[in-house]
């Protein structure tokens, strides 16, 4: 298992996402624990073929048919 970030570079990336890393200190601390989880999601994600990536219309979530009616 992966380390989580360190305390810095993960207040960084907070503030980067316009995120206060200070509003909260338990908060911040479980959420930085997490992030050493990221690397193995990141390999689990299916890789298009061909190494370019997928249209944003392959994704289910994106995919609405108004019910006719």
């Amino acid at each position: 298992m992966a380390e989580p970030l360190s305390p810095e570079r993960f207040a960084q990336r907070l503030r980067d996402a316009g995120l206060d890393p200070r509003h909260d200190p338990e908060r911040f601390e479980e959420l930085r624990q997490g992030t050493r989880f990221l690397d193995r999601l990141k390999a689990s994600v299916r890789k298009p073929r061909g190494g370019q990536p997928r249209d944003r219309a392959v994704e289910p979530a994106h995919i609405f048919v108004h019910p006719r009616g």
